[in-house]
């Protein structure tokens, strides 16, 4: 009866203890979760059809968004191409890009898709995808999609970044026809 009472006693001044500065670091830096149903919606359309005709099995996503510095220099290549019916949406997607995000298990693609969280030495090709810029009314989108292709365990040998442009139909987001996508292939 002694054991138990000490290992209670123990077990009570156990939970009371703080936790280290290592233990809230880790949870501190821990990005918040990407939750925009819209956004997921916007993000499968494109990764679905790009994936399309691929052979491969599954799809690699990078586990966080991409951040303002990534979508610095594209940005400002692509964004006086725009039409201003996107540019509420640019704005947005400036803001969001300051913060980088986890994401979650909520795309809608046919293929399996699984999280990679690092960018090499994983998958023959993984993407990766900003949160998504929408305008007020939610009927026009802006996306960063990066692709990267490397052997697993090698350099990466190529790939592309792409910004992506979309507006809301009946149907579902469909690509701006008479807007082109603006991007680098690398």
């Amino acid at each position: 009866m002694k054991s138990f009472v000490a290992l209670a006693l123990l077990y009570c001044l156990c939970s009371l203890v703080p936790e280290s500065d290592a233990q809230t670091q880790s949870k501190k830096k821990q990005p918040p979760p990407y939750t925009d149903t819209d956004g997921y919606q916007v993000l499968s359309s494109i990764i679905e059809a790009r994936t399309d005709k691929s052979k491969a099995g599954s799809v690699a996503i990078f586990h966080q968004t991409v951040s303002g510095d990534a979508l610095g220099e594209i940005r400002a290549e692509c964004s006086s191409r725009f039409a201003t019916e996107f540019q509420s949406a640019l704005e947005d997607l400036d803001k969001k890009a300051k913060t980088k995000l986890l994401l979650q298990q909520q795309f809608s693609i046919h293929k399996e898709y699984k999280f990679a969280e690092t960018m090499v030495g994983v998958q023959t090709g993984i993407y990766s995808v900003s949160a998504v810029g929408f305008d007020e009314n939610k009927t026009r989108a802006i996306v960063l999609v990066q692709y990267l292709v490397h052997p697993p365990g090698g350099v990466i040998l190529g790939g592309d970044k792409t910004l992506y442009l979309l507006r809301r139909t009946q149907t579902g987001w469909q690509q701006a026809a008479d807007v082109p996508n603006c991007g680098r292939i690398y």
